[in-house]
C-alpha cells in the first residue's frame, strides 16, 4: 500500500515539474521615451484629410525599437511622444537617426498646437518642439 502512495506522488512531483513554463531564459521588455529630434510639419492641414507627418529621432542602441506613438489631446491640443520598447540583452551602443510616419486627421477647424517630446532639461522638466498649424477648409 505505501509503495502504491510514494509511486503517485512521486508521478505527480513529477508532472507538475516538468509542467512548469518558466525556463529561466524569459527576456525583459521595457518602455522607454524617445526624444524627437525634428519633425516634417505642413504649413496648413485640409478640413476631413488625413495627413502623415514625419517624425525623427535617434535610437541609443541597437536594442531599441519603435514600439509607437503616444498621442494625448487636449481640444485642438496634440502632445505626442515616441514610445520604444527595449530588451536589454548584449547592446551596442550607438545612435540610430530613424523616421516613423504619423498619421492625423484634421477634423476640426481652427488650428491645431503640436507638441513633441524633446528632452528633459537641467531640471528635469519636459521640453517640447511645438507647432502650430491651421486647417483650411
Amino acid at each position: 500500500m505505501n509503495y502504491k502512495i510514494l509511486t503517485v506522488l512521486a508521478i505527480s512531483t513529477l508532472m507538475l515539474y516538468a509542467c512548469s513554463i518558466d525556463d529561466g531564459e524569459v527576456p525583459v521588455v521595457n518602455y522607454e521615451v524617445i526624444p524627437v529630434v525634428s519633425v516634417e510639419l505642413p504649413q496648413a492641414f485640409t478640413f476631413g484629410q488625413t495627413h502623415t507627418i514625419p517624425v525623427i529621432f535617434d535610437f541609443t542602441n541597437n536594442c531599441q525599437q519603435f514600439a509607437g506613438f503616444e498621442v494625448s489631446s487636449n481640444l485642438n491640443e496634440r502632445i505626442i511622444t515616441v514610445v520604444a520598447s527595449t530588451t536589454y540583452t548584449d547592446c551596442e551602443e550607438g545612435l540610430v537617426r530613424t523616421q516613423r510616419d504619423l498619421s492625423f486627421l484634421a477634423a476640426s477647424n481652427g488650428t491645431y498646437v503640436f507638441k513633441f517630446f524633446n528632452g528633459l532639461d537641467v531640471t528635469n522638466q519636459a521640453t517640447y518642439l511645438e507647432y502650430t498649424i491651421p486647417v483650411e477648409e
